[in-house]
């Protein structure tokens, strides 16, 4: 503690706010969570000089297409909520990136991540255990505590349907949070948000595991990673099961120093899996079954989205998750909300040209990330992470549409802002760098040199 003390001592400034968001804010409630962003922004951004990278501005072009995209579409609800969220956590991206100026604060930020990603781990592993065993003690240990904060959430959810206006009631989807008890949903609501997180969080915790300078955050950072790993288990959730395998073959990319330990790692993990939860396994085997009702019921939806875009690939139904609901329920009489897939929900809402301005913007921080793996070193590892992390929540977005959420919207776009960060710094000499409070950051020591 008192390492970590004299670092925090060394390095003062706004952006130890920034990091708290990281590690903190896929632990509160959701409707906390944003409370929590505001009072970092309020304090970070009212100050901050950065220039925008070129992925910004590439967001803020697809942010303008949205807009536009408000026009005509015939889901004025849902499209203005997406354009306040994207707004909101947009402003995620300009925190880390006036905020994390030297390799020391990013390290010390991919830790807090890190930290973040084994509690909430450790608290799935936790509802599981109890909803197999604690009935064994008392019955409602089963459930009580998945989702975590669902007690809390019922009377939040009370609250707002007393304030919200009756005429306005038709407007929500749900008045209730849900809660699926048999699988965990950690401190979310929903086990895939869950479970995406996590796979963000994988590659953060790996790189305090071999870029570690001290024993004491390489051990914690290990037992984040094993947290991280059962925490994924035990939401059942089959498209981020697939997404750690992208994660581990990116990780591979740390180079031929670190990829047996990786082969070994992957073993080990697999083998105990085996022994103590076979039922991970089971659930991944069902992809392969057709009459499995979530595989079947993807696949509906995914035949009526293509269905949908036919005279309508160009731009869309326009900005907003309601008409593509509205359609899958009036028409196709499927009972989902989205078209559970990242690519796909972009190209009936927004057109290609949408679709086009996302991908560009993933496809130029990837290419940012990659520049950087050349350097060898703390760069590549990294650029490796934040690259991982960034195919991770990709990979899930390929079997639903994750900016349904608020916690995986909040971290997408804190991780696209950490690539820009990570790309910036290592672009520069190592040397003494100000940040925008006017704070000294030096890049003699990283911070595992000093926790």
């Amino acid at each position: 503690m008192k390492s970590v003390r004299r670092f925090l001592r060394e390095n003062p400034g706004r952006w130890q706010l920034a990091a708290a968001v990281f590690a903190l804010a896929a632990l509160l409630p959701e409707y906390l969570m944003p409370v929590f962003c505001v009072a970092a922004y309020a304090c970070i951004l009212r100050r901050g000089k950065a220039p925008l990278s070129l992925p910004e501005k590439i967001a803020l072009t697809l942010y303008g297409w949205m807009f536009v995209g408000v026009l005509y579409s015939h889901a004025r609800v849902s499209a203005v909520s997406i354009l306040f969220l994207w707004g909101f956590f947009l402003l995620g991206s300009r925190m880390m990136q006036q905020s994390v100026d030297s390799a020391a604060r990013l390290d010390a930020v991919i830790f807090c991540g890190a930290l973040g990603g084994g509690a909430a781990g450790g608290i799935g592993i936790l509802q599981m255990l109890l909803f197999h065993y604690g009935g064994r003690v008392a019955k409602p240990l089963e459930t009580c505590l998945n989702p975590f904060w669902h007690m809390l959430d019922m009377h939040v959810a009370d609250l707002a349907v007393r304030i919200w206006p009756k005429n306005m009631l038709s407007v929500l989807q749900r008045t209730q949070f849900i809660a699926i008890r048999d699988r965990a949903s950690g401190t979310f609501t929903n086990p895939i948000f869950f479970a995406v997180f996590l796979c963000m969080m994988l590659p953060l915790c790996a790189y305090g595991v071999f870029y570690g300078d001290s024993r004491k955050k390489r051990v914690i950072s290990l037992v984040c990673l094993g947290l991280a790993i059962g925490g994924v288990a035990c939401s059942y959730s089959r498209g981020p099961y697939l997404a750690v395998a992208v994660v581990f073959v990116v990780l591979l990319f740390y180079g031929r120093r670190y990829a047996w330990r990786l082969a070994v790692a992957g073993a080990v993990v697999l083998a105990g899996l085996s022994v103590s939860a076979r039922g991970v396994f089971r659930r991944l085997l069902t992809l392969f079954h057709a009459e499995d009702i979530s595989v079947s019921t993807h696949a509906n939806i995914w035949r009526a989205c293509f269905q949908m875009l036919r005279g309508h690939w160009l731009f869309g139904y326009g900005t907003g998750v309601g008409n593509v609901r509205n359609m899958l329920h009036e028409i196709y009489h499927i009972q989902q909300p989205h078209a559970h897939n990242l690519i796909l929900e972009f190209l009936l809402e927004n057109g290609v040209v949408g679709a086009a301005l996302f991908l560009a913007m993933l496809a130029v921080a990837a290419v940012q990330l990659l520049r950087l793996t050349r350097q060898g070193g703390r760069a590549r590892g990294a650029a490796v992470t934040l690259l991982a992390s960034l195919a991770a929540f990709c990979a899930c977005g390929m079997s639903d549409y994750l900016f349904y959420g608020l916690k995986p919207i909040c971290y997408f776009w804190m991780a696209m802002g950490l690539a820009s960060c990570a790309a910036r710094i290592y672009a520069q000499p190592a040397d003494v760098k100000t940040d925008a409070s006017g704070d000294a950051a030096h890049e003699t020591a990283s911070v595992g040199e000093r926790l």
